[in-house]
């Protein structure tokens, strides 16, 4: 019997334990306080190690009957935590975390609740890779050898303590692997099922074995990447987002388990349809109201270090997985590049013409370069990953805050029409305001706006410092911190810069809605003199009412980014160079820098809802434009796919090596959609030079009917910026957000 006879008790085992959690960690929390309350002089490092000890000692293992790997701790995380919960949070959780996080929760309330941006306090909770080739290279007991080795050398007393929890870390981790080898064994005594008693066997096997040491097999691999993945967040209190790079990671396994004949395809493709579909169950998609996903991704095609393409059998397997069994998460991220075959985007494009909206599509020929620009390894940037949703990070290499700070562009445009509004905030984090009275002249205006956005950035990143400076008392992850390369050598914690690579970003909202804002403004205020900047404020303070006719000449007579007009297009090119150079280069506590973003996730609805008009016609309260994507306001006329991929070809993507993500809603049923066309937009978008592409192939009336009938779409399911979700158990806003644009096209 394989995952296809087996599914429906799988997810019911899933569901039956899933559905219970949290369990009851509170005794260990108490005699986590009382331990940490009896040696004040303990360092965060020392203290680590008792956490890693004490999770790892006291904490219930979990072995399922029905599911062939073994992963699950009970540490006291809800059924939807993303990974940075649980009593593994214990450290933040504490006096210093919490002071810690009241100073920063401190500076993003009111620009939060204004709309002009939000954030997280200190390093990002979530969106991490662990080093998994550093894993299937030494396994855990090489760890800790290179570990010992580097303690062996001269160390300052930091560093010492950083290494010591390290190794203590990592034995605690090869100590959960006996106790899930033992938790198989009891269960094995009582079992009378046959096939069970063979999963459990294996299960043990494996559990004696691996990641103690390198893996050997395909399932071995499979193995140690969740339980890698599930047991590092689990200790850390820091959740790992991304499973990793699948077909490159495990195809020299399956390659030989056939060689060997340990395995078959049809074997193979089980146990992927297995580890692939953990997510939806564990964290129960079907019914998830409300929820941004599961924040796994995995990661298919791209290339090697060597920059050799990876297409093989497990892609394939990978994308019929996905298909046959609609998995929702993890996220599916393939990348793509001009050097893949035409087989692999033929595929791509089938996959997409489903309807399943679960691919995102990352251009290799732009990210790799948009990230070697930034002064990283080129075999390093071959490596990466996307980091939780499309915002991407080097695997093995890198540590990234990137999915933590995020901004209004059009919020920051309409600070220089109404600064009176930020006097008080401008004053408290010492930055000032410009307005646009003083502009006679678009290129004054214009440079007034570049001014206060690098005014507002500088003033959010000096506030991020400050309590990012603090990440290693606050949380290190010297367990972590192992598998990513030269924290061990450096002898210093990822959270304080141990990683080859520590950047950051200011992830930019709207960059659609403010292009079409700039260029409305120069063409009725200043070429045209239509109005003045000061009679545009004043329709803009009363959202355009009485000013209907001015709003829909600005929506119908003017063009925007996404049309064809080529003076948009030069002009567009110049924002998203300009935006790019306002958002990049500051410096990070940890020796890194921060790289310009176009990742918005959903903050486009939060921050439309929160702004007031545009100069672009939009009404106050409406979504802003989503990534880099042009506004519904420029998809609301006449707007071809072509049209959209062509508004990208001046625009220089390398400038953003976070990531920006386009969104092409197709109007089609299933049915409908010819894949050979989805093909040559993904080509399309690659010769134009592109970052990342979401194909949503939606059927506009099927989206209406399900907004008023969930129950007669149970299954349709939708890509949102960065994630997937099943339409039914979306909010009404973003319901709403994803009819609108797929009427408009």
């Amino acid at each position: 019997m394989g995952f296809r006879e087996e599914r429906a008790a799988f997810e019911h085992e899933f569901e039956a334990y899933y559905s219970a959690l949290p369990n009851d960690v509170a005794h260990l929390r108490s005699r986590l306080n009382l331990e940490s309350a009896s040696h004040p002089e303990w360092t965060p490092y020392r203290l680590k190690a008792l956490l890693y000890e004490t999770i790892a000692r006291e904490c219930p293992v979990k072995v399922f009957r029905q599911f062939p790997f073994f992963y699950e701790i009970g540490i006291g995380k809800p059924r939807t935590d993303l990974g940075a919960g649980g009593v593994g949070a214990w450290l933040k959780e504490q006096p210093f975390g919490r002071a810690l996080a009241a100073v920063g929760n401190s500076f993003w309330r009111p620009y939060s609740e204004s709309g002009l941006s939000h954030g997280w306090a200190v390093l990002d909770d979530n969106h991490h890779s662990l080093g998994y080739d550093k894993v299937f290279r030494a396994g855990l007991s090489g760890l800790v050898a290179e570990a010992k080795a580097r303690l062996a050398r001269r160390c300052s007393a930091e560093e010492q303590a950083f290494l010591e929890a390290m190794i203590a870390g990592l034995s605690a981790q090869m100590y959960l692997g006996t106790r899930f080898a033992d938790e198989a064994r009891r269960m094995l005594l009582i079992e009378t099922d046959p096939r069970i008693k063979a999963r459990l066997s294996r299960i043990a096997d494996a559990a004696d074995r691996v990641p103690a040491l390198p893996p050997t097999t395909f399932f071995e691999a499979l193995a140690t990447i969740l339980f890698m993945r599930e047991t590092t967040q689990a200790l850390e209190g820091n959740g790992i987002s991304v499973y990793g790079h699948l077909d490159r990671i495990l195809f020299p396994f399956y390659e030989r388990d056939l060689a060997d004949g340990r395995l078959t395809p049809d074997e193979a493709r089980d146990l992927l349809a297995f580890f692939l579909a953990r997510c939806d169950a564990a964290f129960g998609m079907r019914d998830a109201r409300n929820h941004v996903g599961t924040n796994t991704t995995v990661v298919i095609g791209g290339c090697d270090a060597d920059g050799v393409p990876v297409f093989n059998e497990i892609t394939r397997m990978v994308l019929d997985v996905y298909r046959e069994y609609a998995l929702v998460d993890p996220k599916l991220n393939a990348r793509v590049s001009s050097a893949h075959p035409k087989d692999y985007f033929g595929l791509l494009a089938q996959f997409s013409s489903t309807g399943s909206n679960v691919l995102s599509v990352f251009n290799d020929d732009v990210i790799i370069p948009a990230n070697a620009k930034m002064g990283k390894a080129l075999p390093d940037c071959r490596l990466y990953v996307g980091g939780g949703c499309q915002e991407n990070v080097l695997e093995n290499t890198e540590i990234n805050s990137r999915a933590t700070m995020y901004m209004s562009l059009p919020g920051v445009l309409l600070m220089g029409f109404f600064p009176e509004r930020w006097e008080e905030l401008a004053k408290r984090d010492g930055f000032g305001v410009t307005s646009f009275e003083t502009a006679r002249t678009f290129e004054e205006f214009y440079a007034v706006f570049l001014r206060n956005l690098r005014a507002v950035i500088g003033a959010h990143v000096a506030a991020r410092n400050r309590t990012e400076a603090e990440g290693a008392r606050y949380n290190p992850c010297p367990l972590h911190s192992a598998t990513i390369s030269d924290c061990i050598e450096r002898a210093r914690d990822m959270m304080a810069g141990g990683a080859r690579y520590s950047f950051g970003s200011v992830s930019l909202a709207g960059i659609g809605t403010l292009i079409d804002s700039l260029y409305a403004v120069k063409v009725v205020v200043f070429d045209q003199e239509r109005v003045s900047v000061t009679r545009f404020r004043e329709i803009l303070a009363a959202d355009f009412e009485g000013e209907e006719a001015f709003r829909q000449y600005i929506v119908n007579r003017i063009p925007k980014f996404g049309h064809g007009d080529p003076e948009v297009r030069e002009f567009s090119a110049r924002v998203f160079a300009d935006v790019a150079r306002a958002g990049s280069g500051y410096l990070n506590t940890r020796g890194g820098t921060y790289e310009a973003s176009l990742f918005s996730f959903r903050s486009f609805v939060d921050f439309g809802r929160r702004a007031g008009a545009t100069p672009d016609g939009r009404h106050a309260g409406e979504h802003l434009s989503p990534g880099m994507s042009p506004s519904q306001l420029a998809l609301g006329r006449e707007c071809s796919v072509t049209q959209v991929l062509r508004a990208l070809e001046p625009v220089d993507m390398t400038d953003y090596p976070v990531v920006a993500v386009l969104d092409v809603k197709m109007p089609l049923s299933p049915e409908q959609a010819d894949p050979s066309v989805l093909e040559s937009v993904v080509r399309c978008f690659l010769d134009y030079g592109g970052s990342v592409l979401q194909i949503n192939v939606v059927d506009p009336s099927a989206l209406v009917d399900a907004r008023e009938h969930p129950e007669r779409h149970p299954d349709l399911v939708v890509r949102v910026s960065g994630y997937s979700a099943y339409f039914r158990t979306l909010s009404p806003d973003i319901q709403q957000e994803v009819v609108a644009r797929a009427l408009a096209r």
